[in-house]
This record gives structure tokens, sequence and C-alpha cells, in this order.
């Protein structure tokens, strides 16, 4: 890993960003994702990007609220995607350290993500590399005005 900064995405990242979003299966139109970079500057959000000499290789968003049940904040990982050139050559793990760190200065006292089965063979392995532990099942609902009573 040569000359990686970890720095907080500015809007002007977006059109870096936006490759990386599609390598993860994911389209937005420039502005939107421009407009999630800034409301993802609040206190309780942050987007880090691993920056290799003015490029974008990877990014990390990151969505923090407090626990209703217990004491503490619980982060969440809501977006990660490294480069396919750039992958497996540590850029993630200093990622997440690097949000780690910024997790724990919120009060957070854990931090989850979630990573759809179809990425068992990459995405799964490495978060379990990281220390993140396979923990419950997760329920969901999509909402739409259709369906709602």
């Amino acid at each position: 890993m040569n000359s990686i900064i970890i720095r907080q995405a500015t809007a002007q990242d977006a059109p870096s960003i936006m490759p990386l979003m599609i390598e993860l299966g994911y389209s937005l139109e420039l502005s939107e994702l421009e407009s999630r970079i800034e409301i993802y500057s609040g206190p309780n959000d942050i987007v880090l990007v691993a920056d290799e000499g003015g490029e974008v290789i990877g990014f990390v968003s990151f969505h923090m609220i407090p626990l209703f049940h217990a004491p503490g904040n619980l982060g969440r990982i809501t977006a990660m995607s490294i480069s396919a050139q750039h992958q497996r050559k540590g850029i993630g793990k200093a990622l997440l350290e690097k949000l780690e760190d910024h997790a724990l200065n919120r009060g957070c006292v854990r931090i989850e993500v979630t990573s759809g089965d179809h990425r068992k063979d990459d995405a799964h392995i490495f978060y379990l590399s990281c220390g993140y532990a396979k923990d419950s099942r997760r329920f969901q609902k999509m909402l739409s005005k259709e369906n709602q009573h």
C-alpha cells in the first residue's frame, strides 16, 4: 500500500466514487451521490475515501444512531467498495481501521454491516478477517405508497 491517504470525502469526490458504486451494483445520478456525500458530512455520518495520488480507489460510508435499549451508539457501515484492481492490498482494512477509530471517538459500542448472500466469497470473508462476526438474522420489508394500508 503505497502513499494511500484515508480522508473524509467531499462532494468533489462523487465522480470518483461513482464507478465504485457501480462495481457494487448500485446506480445513482451524480447529483444524488453528491447530495448523499453532503448529507453524510453531518455529526452522525461520515464517508471516508482511500486516496492514492489524487485517485479515489475505495470508500466506506457510515451512519451512527444512539441505541435505545443500551448505553452507547450503534455504527452502521452503509456501503463500502474498493476498486477491483486495488483489492487484497490492505486498503479495505485501512479504511475500516480509520472508521473504527472514528466510531470509538463518537461513542459507538459496536459496528454492524450487512452484506448480501451473493457476496459470500469475497465481502463476507473480508469482514470476518477484520474481526466482524456473523450475528443475527435481518428482516426487512420494502415500503411503497402502494402497499401501505
